[in-house]
C-alpha cells in the first residue's frame, strides 16, 4: 500500500485538491490515514502536498479524531503561511463541527484551539482567514 500511496501523495503536488486522487487515498482506510498523519511532517513535501494531504486528512479525521486533532493543531503553527492558515481554518470548521454536534466527541477545547489561533494570528495568517480567527474569538 505505501507504494501506492506514496505515487498518490506526489499528485497532490497542485493547488487545487484532485478528488479522484482524493477520493482513492480515502478508500484506502485507516492505515493511510495513519500513514498520512505520519507523511505530513515530512520536509521533502511541497506547500501544496501538505495542504492537500491536510484537507484529505480532515475528511478521514474519524479513523482518530484525538491524533488528527493534536497533528492539526500542531501544524496551525508551521512557519508557511499557506500551510497554517489552511490548519487554522480547518481547526476553526472541527470546532464549529464539535459545537454542533457534541454526541461527536471531538477532542478540541476552545482554550485550547485559542492559544493556537492567537499564535498563529501572531505568526501571520492570509486575510480572510484571519477574519475567520478574528470571528472564532467574537463568538
Amino acid at each position: 500500500m505505501d507504494n501506492t500511496l506514496e505515487k498518490l501523495i506526489k499528485q497532490l503536488h497542485s493547488k487545487r485538491l484532485s478528488d479522484n486522487v482524493a477520493n482513492e487515498i480515502i478508500k484506502l482506510g485507516k492505515p493511510a490515514f495513519d500513514y498520512l498523519l505520519v507523511k505530513i511532517d515530512e520536509p521533502s513535501l511541497t506547500e501544496y502536498q501538505v495542504i492537500n494531504l491536510l484537507r484529505i486528512s480532515y475528511q478521514m479525521k474519524y479513523h482518530n479524531i484525538t491524533q488528527f486533532t493534536n497533528k492539526l493543531l500542531s501544524i496551525t503553527q508551521d512557519k508557511r503561511i499557506d500551510v497554517r492558515s489552511t490548519a487554522s481554518f480547518l481547526a476553526i470548521c472541527l470546532f464549529r463541527i464539535k459545537k454542533e454536534f457534541p454526541e461527536l466527541n471531538i477532542p478540541l477545547q476552545r482554550e485550547a484551539l485559542a492559544q493556537f489561533l492567537h499564535k498563529s494570528l501572531a505568526m501571520e495568517l492570509h486575510q480572510t482567514i484571519g477574519q475567520q480567527v478574528e470571528s472564532f474569538f467574537q463568538d
